[in-house]
């Protein structure tokens, strides 16, 4: 035990804050059913989302689906919320959306009418009068108006200015039907980080920053694990003065997208790892989606896009942490959801959780290493070990020598790596988060 000791009393000093229940929000959006959705239903989905820690909840709706056609209205889902969430204390995010994706959603008589025009305002502000006579016992913990709407606007430079009008006055309509409202747009993380300029510009008044994630190459195949850390600090970068909120965040596991349940549930891994380093700055993920869809569901919405690609498809159909089939089964991501959220206190679940291979039950500890501009070198004083072993978040191992009780960790990039000094009968395993 004289090692393991040792190593913990000198990294303590460098521990940073974790994520934690006060002052960051975990989301599921728990509206996707297996396939005998008689068995599991809303309900029951709703109650893992509130075992594992959930704490807020999104609704989406296109405009459309609420205002049906010029001036008729449809407001059944937000009547059966304002019964529903309240009963369960549970705030909601409220998606509105005149652009989703790479479709506009305004009624048919608006379709040619600018966004900027007084006419497209006014009648998005009455739809907001309605929307709170609807709702008037649900806390929303977010209006976020617009999704992913980067994909529409491109880089048509008048579409975005329009549309920052629009969004500046209804935002400002909603904060006096709403006081102390919080309201967000949410762009793709691409679209974000492409047209900077303009989305700086659109997001002046937002309260938070909204994220859509999910980290795809072009021709939908996954992206490494390893981007969400660099993914991260670019947005925090960006908006180092305003909180994020994601959300959707997801990770498909299906093969045709070069994935697996092994990566999804490595993307969970690295996501919480990611997010203790900038817990100040994310407020909220919502992890997308409880099941995986339905093919019904999985056609609608690649016609809704307009993309029949085969990987596009299986993308949208295997973002589940539950499979479709029968009555569903967990994927294992599920539970490596579950159990990265109860490390941090979201809750209380009797769970089998081996987050990290330590020894002897030790609690594993995520440190973040603060290097002097003129060294960086790691201490181990003390101890009985040669070497280390560091791997990354796949697995890669290098071996540094430890020379005069000190490890020089100079070429290692920024990101997650997991230290291990190997003894003689124990192993002693630590997180490592290097800047």
């Amino acid at each position: 035990m004289k090692n393991i000791i040792c190593l913990l009393v000198l990294i303590s000093g460098v521990l940073k804050a974790q994520v934690n229940p006060t002052l960051n929000k975990i989301s599921m959006d728990v509206s996707t059913y297996p396939q005998n959705s008689s068995v599991y239903n809303y309900d029951s989905c709703f109650t893992v989302g509130k075992n594992l820690g959930m704490q807020q909840l999104g609704i989406f709706q296109n405009w459309t689906a609420l205002e049906t056609s010029p001036n008729v209205y449809n407001f059944a889902i937000l009547d059966i919320a304002n019964v529903y969430y309240p009963a369960y204390n549970m705030p909601l995010d409220l998606t509105i959306t005149p652009i989703h994706t790479n479709k506009l959603e305004v009624p048919s008589d608006l379709v040619s009418t600018a966004f900027n025009s007084t006419v497209m305002i006014a009648r998005f502000n009455k739809l907001l009068d309605s929307v709170k006579a609807h709702m008037p016992n649900v806390i929303l913990s977010s209006l976020v108006i617009g999704s992913e709407h980067d994909v529409y606007m491109g880089n048509n430079s008048t579409l975005w200015a329009n549309y920052t009008v629009f969004y500046n006055a209804v935002t400002t309509h909603a904060k006096v039907l709403w006081p102390g409202l919080k309201v967000a747009t949410e762009l793709t993380f691409d679209g974000i980080t492409t047209y900077s300029a303009l989305a700086q510009t659109l997001n002046t008044n937002s309260d938070y920053i909204g994220v859509s994630y999910y980290p795809l190459n072009s021709n939908f195949t996954v992206k490494s694990v390893t981007t969400i850390p660099t993914d991260f600090a670019t947005l925090v970068g960006l908006y180092p003065s305003k909180k994020l909120c994601f959300y959707q965040y997801g990770y498909p596991s299906s093969t045709m997208c070069n994935s697996s349940n092994t990566l999804q549930t490595q993307f969970i891994t690295q996501t919480f790892l990611s997010w203790d380093m900038y817990a100040a700055n994310i407020r909220m993920i919502d992890f997308t989606w409880l099941h995986d869809l339905d093919p019904v569901q999985v056609a609608f919405w690649g016609n809704y896009y307009g993309l029949t690609n085969p990987v596009f498809l299986e993308f949208l159909k295997t973002l589940g942490f539950r499979n479709y089939g029968g009555s569903g089964s967990d994927k294992p991501a599920l539970n490596e959801l579950r159990c990265q959220a109860k490390q941090r206190g979201f809750n209380i679940l009797p769970l089998n959780c081996s987050i990290t291979s330590v020894n002897e039950n030790s609690n594993p500890s995520i440190v973040t290493i603060f290097p002097n501009p003129a060294t960086t070198i790691l201490n181990i004083k003390g101890s009985d070990f040669s070497e280390v072993i560091i791997c990354d978040v796949i697995g890669k191992e290098l071996k540094l020598q430890i020379l005069n009780d000190q490890i020089n960790i100079s070429n290692l990039n920024n990101g997650i790596y997991f230290l291990k000094l190997p003894g003689e009968t124990k192993t002693i395993t630590k997180l490592v988060v290097s800047h």
